[in-house]
């Protein structure tokens, strides 16, 4: 994976400083005459303010091409590895998986535009077919008013991502929830309840399980929820059906606190009793893999650090964690960007139709363990 980004940034940082040293000097020069000194200060504090926002801004889109790009690459190369799709329409249902999963970017960023170009090959790996699959994306998106005062109006980003399939071995998956359900998920997002749109987007994840794995032969899942501690806890079973009933009886309430949820869904995971369960049905060894989500943030900066702690641990365990920030502040996003496994894992969810995008891309991954994603 590589992300660059060029365009006016270190232009405005520089204007800027250079700017407050012409400003200091003068008003030494001056005797520091507070109406002019004003006038000339206030369009540079205005500056700082609008590179601050043109900076976050950028940060976002570029981790929201991202992850299309990767889904887009992975969806790609899955249907060809299944023979779902023609390799001659492969590209044009790369470009339109790609636009589908940033349609709604459109109305969050200004003039935003988003070009992908892609790349399909194929690899004959000791009779195994291997599809490999580039998606390269030429992005921009307007800067501030005040930005575009000292240079360029536009920012440029690109972005890349690969992944390469084959259809010829299956893996197990033993998967847990760890899902916040605090007082906020009372609150409406485009008109519906947050938890009532985590259900909803949770049902389509396991839904994508149960089509990749019909006999519940492969996949198993559990869950827990958290808001002032460990509120209630689904151990891993078979299939979906523990799990889905589990994130249906949800009701939000309470304060906030995510660290004794992730510890009891990384022990679950970790557990000895999921590879015997494995050997037992399908002889193989799990992939292990955590879906952690919060609409805010712990209620204590203690909390984020034991969290912290859980989070390195299970990395350092090989524990797949993908994260999911849900109209959280951020605090919370920090918190879970620095918890996911990779920038491809982390979801920034701004609002009902990013929460659903995420769910469907961790179901996607997690249902086509055949494919990898590759650097």
């Amino acid at each position: 994976m590589q992300i660059f980004s060029t365009g006016p940034v270190h232009h405005l940082t520089r204007s800027l400083k250079a700017g407050m040293a012409r400003l200091r000097a003068w008003k030494s020069r001056r005797g520091g005459n507070f109406a002019v000194f004003s006038a000339i200060s206030i369009p540079l504090f205005m500056m700082a303010a609008s590179l601050a926002i043109d900076t976050a801004n950028v940060t976002s889109l570029k981790v929201r091409l991202q992850n299309a790009a990767d889904s887009a690459a992975l969806a790609t190369s899955t249907r060809l590895a299944m023979s779902e799709i023609l390799e001659a329409d492969a590209a044009a249902f790369a470009t339109q998986f790609f636009q589908g999963q940033i349609f709604a970017d459109y109305q969050a960023f200004s003039n935003m535009s988003a070009v992908p170009e892609i790349s399909i090959g194929h690899t004959d790996d000791d009779g195994r077919v291997l599809w490999r699959v580039a998606v390269d994306v030429t992005g921009s998106q307007s800067l501030s008013p005040m930005s575009n005062f000292v240079g360029s109006g536009m920012m440029n980003i690109r972005v890349h991502g690969a992944s390469v399939s084959a259809a010829s071995s299956k893996s197990a998956l033993s998967m847990v929830l760890v899902l916040d359900k605090s007082g906020s998920m009372k609150s409406d997002v485009d008109g519906r309840r947050k938890i009532d749109l985590l259900k909803a987007s949770v049902g389509d994840l396991m839904a994508q399980l149960d089509e990749a794995d019909p006999e519940s032969k492969f996949v198993r899942t559990g869950a827990d929820s958290y808001d002032s501690a460990l509120s209630a806890t689904q151990p891993l079973d078979w299939g979906t059906t523990g799990a889905r009933a589990f994130v249906e009886g949800l009701q939000p309430e309470g304060r906030t606190d995510s660290t004794d949820a992730f510890k009891w869904a990384l022990a679950a995971v970790l557990d000895d009793s999921e590879t015997e369960a494995h050997k037992i049905r399908n002889e193989l060894i799990p992939d292990r893999m955590l879906v952690f989500m919060t609409d805010g943030e712990n209620t204590y900066s203690s909390a984020d650090s034991s969290t912290r702690r859980l989070c390195e641990a299970a990395k350092v365990a090989k524990v797949e964690i993908y994260t999911v920030a849900f109209d959280a502040p951020s605090r919370g996003r920090d918190l879970l960007s620095y918890c996911a496994t990779s920038t491809q894992h982390y979801f920034d969810a701004r609002n009902s139709a990013d929460l659903a995008r995420a769910f469907r891309n961790i179901g996607l991954r997690a249902s086509k363990m055949i494919a990898l994603l590759v650097e």
